[in-house]
């Protein structure tokens, strides 16, 4: 199976949403999503970005597992924790 199939299947059990209900949202019927998926067939590009966006996630990340662009921010949790040990410490 194809890591974007799943991914996306990863996804879907993440959020607790069935692939009845991605078919819905990305307006399609859910023998056609099922063809896809058993057939092991990748999306058109503009399906995929409806899929990725029913998922809260990007193209990028279904197809690679990863998102380059989106980098968490972690200052607050740096900040926090270097407090916390200055607590410690006192």
């Amino acid at each position: 199976m194809l890591d974007f199939w799943i991914n996306v299947k990863s996804e879907l059990d993440f959020k607790g949403m069935s692939q009845k209900e991605l078919a819905v949202l990305i307006h399609e019927s859910y023998n056609t999503l099922q063809s896809w998926i058993n057939k092991n067939r990748l999306p058109n590009a503009e399906q995929a970005v409806k899929i990725a966006m029913a998922l809260g996630t990007t193209v990028e990340f279904l197809t690679l597992g990863k998102d380059s662009k989106i980098k968490p921010d972690n200052t607050l949790t740096i900040k926090l924790l270097e407090q916390a040990i200055k607590n410690l410490q006192s």
